[in-house]
């Protein structure tokens, strides 16, 4: 009985429609009326939605351009992290930023945050730290300065500094997006960055060397 009731309101809108198109209100040329021309104007509206594009120059993207202490048999190679605590990059501080983030829905504060590394075997992880701990595990190396023991820091780098403290697991305004600190982005605004990454003091998973690194940006509604 429902859809009943549903689809006789239908028709009498229908019916309707037509009534006051047929009496002349809407649609009816004037009495005697000459030939007319029209005009098609095209109108496009800001997204609804909100997103955001990441890409990669060239096309993909590897830490390389490590270093880190020359102790013992676990330093450093070019294209490979060693122990304790080296470091690798994408993109170089300053002067090469290869990942760029667009915005490309609506207006909208741009968040970053990272994940625990993940090795290619699926045996132990390492977890994101940053110093201090805000939003995430506080690093244990080094007065908290440095990664521990199955622990990583990643730190993102743009023309407008270097986000020191680290990022964490926990969604935070990217403050390199414009330089002012509030994130801000119209539809269209982008920034381009780069990643530095510090490993662990140790590792327990001995045996992998392929790892994961996922790093996530997400507009969020927010004020200019």
């Amino acid at each position: 009985m429902v859809r009943k009731s549903l689809a006789f309101a239908v028709v009498g809108l229908v019916v309707g429609g037509s009534g006051v198109a047929g009496c002349g209100i809407i649609g009816a040329a004037p009495k005697n009326a000459g030939h007319s021309e029209s005009v098609n104007l095209s109108l496009t509206t800001v997204p609804i939605v909100r997103s955001v594009t990441v890409s990669v120059a060239p096309g993909s993207a590897s830490f390389s351009n490590c270093g880190g202490k020359t102790s013992k048999d676990t330093r450093s190679r070019f294209d490979k992290l060693g122990f304790p605590n080296g470091h690798c990059f994408v993109g170089l501080n300053p002067g090469y930023y290869p990942i760029t983030i667009t915005n490309t829905g609506i207006a909208s504060a741009i968040y970053v945050n990272g994940a625990s590394a993940i090795p290619s075997s699926g045996g132990d992880q390492w977890n994101l730290c940053n110093r201090g701990g805000g939003g995430g595990h506080s690093c244990t190396h080094d007065d908290g300065q440095l990664p521990g023991t199955d622990q990583y820091l990643v730190e993102n780098f743009s023309r407008n500094g270097e986000q020191a403290t680290g990022i964490s697991t926990r969604p935070a305004c990217d403050i390199e997006f414009d330089g002012s600190g509030r994130c801000w982005a119209g539809e269209g605004g982008h920034q381009s960055e780069g990643v530095e990454l510090i490993g662990p003091s140790f590792s327990t998973n001995m045996y992998d060397t392929k790892w994961i690194i996922t790093i996530t940006w997400m507009p969020v509604a927010g004020h200019e």
